[in-house]
């Protein structure tokens, strides 16, 4: 369930993450429409105008043409200078005006008809010359816009001369506002569109937060129902593992002081006998309830795995004798060709785990049976460590709760070793596991190389 619920946190971020980059994209969108919008091509064109106006001028300057007697000059030379300043301005069209001569040397040098335009248009000349007329006399650049229904005309006019009543240069441009009225629109339903996708996104990330919220606090209801629910096996298992043995001790004692003379003493040291291993059985009980309560100091070194498990071996060589058991030591090819098996862990505390699953194996093993010891190359470049035997395995019953405290299948076990064992490992970094097989019963011990 934790797992399920920390796929779904990962999902919902993931899909949170998605339309918060969706919503930037869209504002990226809108706010390059914004800039191909009727006002933004208005004054872009503005710009446009009055640079093409200044070039004019200063190709006049560059040329050295009279300015005095300009209609008596080259209309060709006038021409050029205006094509050299309009050629890469679409819609840009532009002249030359003096007072008492009017509009004189005009081109448009992009225009879309199949000949040549070479007459200033008709319709807007009043408003050139108004414009023009207006820069001689005021000796600088001017610039007016004309808005209109389907387009808006920019003019720009700049005296080519400081002297009063000189030539001027002028340029009309013009900017379709249907476009922009289409970019406009566009824009309005794209400025609604991030509207609803932050409301989407807000919503979410507030969903989200209570939905964290409540798996919080259902979490931790049932971390504790598992707490309770632990604490009532464990307490159950404790009463029954302190039952038995002070049953033992009392029928003992009870016998003993209801024997009569002659039989007495004999009863009397079985008593005492039976109480010092009873008590004895109580203080590895209590001892590993300790272990598994306390924290543990793991104290890491680099360990030749395999002369360490080799060692581990020749331990419980006279526990197999005795089983009449055999036991094997399997070492994998791919660990085999390494230079040197080192891993970094607590040889004490680990061999405190295998000696529990090898114990556990002979147990359940029968007389002539085969446990083995193995090391391999587990996931990740990890160490595999594990005890198999070919006995009687686990029984299906307690397969889901075998590392759990007083879970045994063993005649006089505690079930604290394998919940004190997967404590160990885990404070590896590591994984305690029973593999499934076909026979036997199978520990797996998931570490990584180099725990530190």
């Amino acid at each position: 369930m934790h797992t399920s619920a920390n796929s779904l946190r990962r999902n919902l971020t993931a899909l949170w993450s998605a339309i918060a980059a969706v919503a930037l994209l869209l504002v990226w969108l809108l706010f390059e429409l914004s800039r191909q919008g009727a006002p933004a091509q208005i004054e872009q064109a503005r710009l446009h105008a009055a640079a093409s106006c200044q070039s004019m001028q200063h190709g006049v300057t560059q040329a050295r043409l009279n300015t005095a007697l300009p209609a008596s000059e080259a209309t060709s030379t006038w021409r050029a200078i205006i094509d050299l300043a309009l050629r890469e301005e679409p819609g840009s069209e532009g002249g030359f005006w003096q007072p008492g001569v009017g509009v004189f040397a005009y081109a448009f040098p992009t225009y879309d008809g199949s000949s040549e335009k070479r007459d200033p248009p008709e319709a807007e000349l009043d408003k050139i010359t108004a414009t023009a007329s207006l820069a001689s006399q005021a000796r600088t650049l001017i610039l007016e816009v004309r808005p209109g229904l389907r387009e808006a005309l920019v003019f720009a006019a700049c005296p080519l001369t400081s002297a009063p009543a000189g030539p001027v240069a002028w340029v009309m441009k013009r900017v379709l506002l249907i476009q922009a009225d289409v970019l406009s629109h566009l824009s309005l339903a794209l400025a609604l569109l991030i509207g609803l996708v932050v409301m989407t996104g807000a919503w979410l990330a507030w969903m989200l937060g209570r939905w964290q919220r409540q798996s919080s606090l259902l979490a931790q209801q049932l971390a504790q129902s598992e707490r309770m629910a632990t604490l009532g096996r464990v307490s159950a298992g404790l009463a029954h593992e302190i039952r038995n043995p002070l049953a033992t001790m009392r029928m003992k004692v009870e016998n003993a002081m209801a024997a009569p003379p002659e039989r007495y003493q004999q009863r009397s040291q079985s008593a005492f006998e039976a109480v010092l291993s009873q008590t004895a059985r109580l203080e590895s009980l209590i001892s590993s309830l300790l272990a598994l309560t306390h924290p543990l100091q793991i104290q890491k070194r680099a360990v030749d795995v395999r002369t360490w498990l080799t060692d581990l071996a020749a331990l419980h060589q006279e526990a197999m004798n005795t089983h009449q058991a055999s036991c094997t030591l399997s070492i994998a090819e791919e660990v085999a060709e390494r230079a040197q098996t080192i891993a970094v862990l607590d040889p004490d505390k680990m061999a405190q785990v295998m000696d529990n699953l090898i114990l556990n194996a002979l147990a359940h093993v029968p007389e002539g049976g085969q446990i083995e010891l193995g090391i391999a190359q587990g996931a990740a470049d990890g160490l595999l460590l594990w005890v198999a035997d070919n006995g009687s395995g686990v029984p299906e019953h307690i397969r889901s709760q075998v590392f759990e405290p007083f879970s045994t299948a063993r005649s006089g076990g505690t079930g604290l070793g394998l919940a004190l064992a997967r404590e160990i490992v885990q404070a590896h970094g590591g994984e305690l596991r029973l593999a499934d097989t076909p026979a036997g019963a199978r520990f797996d011990i998931e570490l990584p190389w180099h725990t530190s």
